[in-house]
């Protein structure tokens, strides 16, 4: 199974053109920071689905009228939010092909999760919303390295091919800003 990090060029491609499209869809521009945010939210998506496919009540933490459903796209769009981050900071991830070990989904899905919360964090102090720790923590785009390796290490605990969830996320991303701006034949 091919990886992401394999295609990290051609994805950053796609991060870029998706997010001058998505700029105008939005009130305020993005920095960031801001994409930091967007990589929680679906960073929660993701939960929301493992949840869902482990079998536990997600009734009181899902919108009915908004189902989050599809795995392969929530991973995806962590891999958008995630190199959203470095094409806004105007770098790119380094490091993409050191995936962390991982027994299971779940350590390797909580691996995830500890990195989009460095990410994160390299964004807020490189952008000065946030100090910058002590220690020796990761740039920007080690941080963002380390998630996009963390994606393929989930994505193969689940058995999925993320270079096309990728691709097919940003299909749809596409027909919608399409439908958006009126573009529809």
């Amino acid at each position: 199974m091919s990886r992401l990090s394999e295609h990290v060029g051609d994805v950053l491609d796609d991060v870029r053109h998706l997010r001058r499209r998505f700029a105008t869809t939005a009130p305020r521009a993005w920095d960031p920071s801001t994409a930091a945010a967007e990589l929680s939210v679906q960073v929660g998506h993701l939960a929301l689905c493992l949840l869902r496919d482990h079998g536990a009540d997600v009734t009181g933490l899902e919108d009915p009228r908004r189902p989050l459903e599809d795995v392969g796209d929530e991973l995806a769009d962590i891999v958008l939010a995630a190199l959203s981050i470095t094409v806004l900071a105007r770098c790119e991830p380094i490091g993409c092909a050191e995936p962390p070990r991982a027994e299971t989904a779940l350590d390797a899905f909580l691996r995830l999760l500890v990195a989009a919360g460095t990410l994160s964090e390299a964004a807020l102090v490189e952008h000065h919303y946030r100090h910058r720790p002590e220690g020796s923590p990761p740039s920007l785009p080690e941080a963002a390295g380390a998630v996009v390796a963390a994606c393929d290490v989930l994505a193969d605990q689940l058995g999925l091919d993320l270079i096309g969830e990728f691709r097919a996320m940003v299909a749809d991303a596409c027909s919608f800003l399409d439908q958006r701006e009126g573009n529809v034949s």
